[in-house]
């Protein structure tokens, strides 16, 4: 292995971790550290990159790491806005981040589960479990991709969302994520084709 490629992988291991450290303080756990979020997820990021120092103390980290490793992540999932950072969605604690309500989102969204998720969501649709929103994508590669982390043979499902909305479901996005509270079995088919 090259000198180059040793060090781009070193570089990819590390904002890895940062980005799974980042994910568990803005998604999961803020009041572990002492963090306050606003009502949009939002929390000071000088604080947060000081955090990042002190988990990563052999490292050199400073704000264009961080804005860094948001730039070159393949999915969206951090957003810097002025001085403040906020992870797009995935939050699992009590306060509920409020989010920008839709209200063009396309015809179909999707879900990725496993067969065993599949059988229940059939007769009780998609529920936010631990998580504070329903989590759809709007291509069947971002789904499929999200159900690979259950299951080595994920199912694909196919939101009416056009449907949905018409019927004064609610949707949300945050980053390349749409959202939605619950997802009535009416509105879910399972999509044939994967990937």
């Amino acid at each position: 292995m090259g000198y180059n490629v040793q060090k781009a992988y070193r570089v990819n291991k590390l904002y890895t971790r940062i980005s799974k450290f980042l994910s568990y303080i803005l998604r999961h756990h803020p009041e572990k550290f002492g963090i306050e979020l606003d009502a949009k997820g939002y929390t000071n990021l000088d604080t947060i990159v000081n955090l990042v120092k002190v988990r990563f103390p052999k490292q050199k980290i400073n704000e264009d790491t961080i804005k860094d490793i948001i730039k070159t992540s393949d999915k969206r999932r951090f957003e810097i806005v002025e001085n403040k950072i906020r992870a797009f969605y995935g939050h699992s604690f009590q306060n509920k981040i409020k989010m920008e309500k839709v209200e063009f989102i396309p015809e179909v969204l999707f879900h990725g589960t496993n067969l065993r998720a599949f059988e229940t969501i059939k007769k009780e649709g998609l529920k936010r479990k631990k998580r504070q929103y329903v989590h759809l994508s709007e291509s069947v590669e971002t789904a499929y991709s999200v159900g690979k982390r259950r299951t080595n043979s994920p199912l694909i499902l196919m939101i009416d969302s056009n449907r949905a909305i018409k019927d004064g479901i609610k949707f949300y996005k945050s980053g390349d994520m749409y959202l939605a509270d619950y997802i009535p079995p009416k509105y879910i088919s399972l999509h044939i084709k994967n990937p």
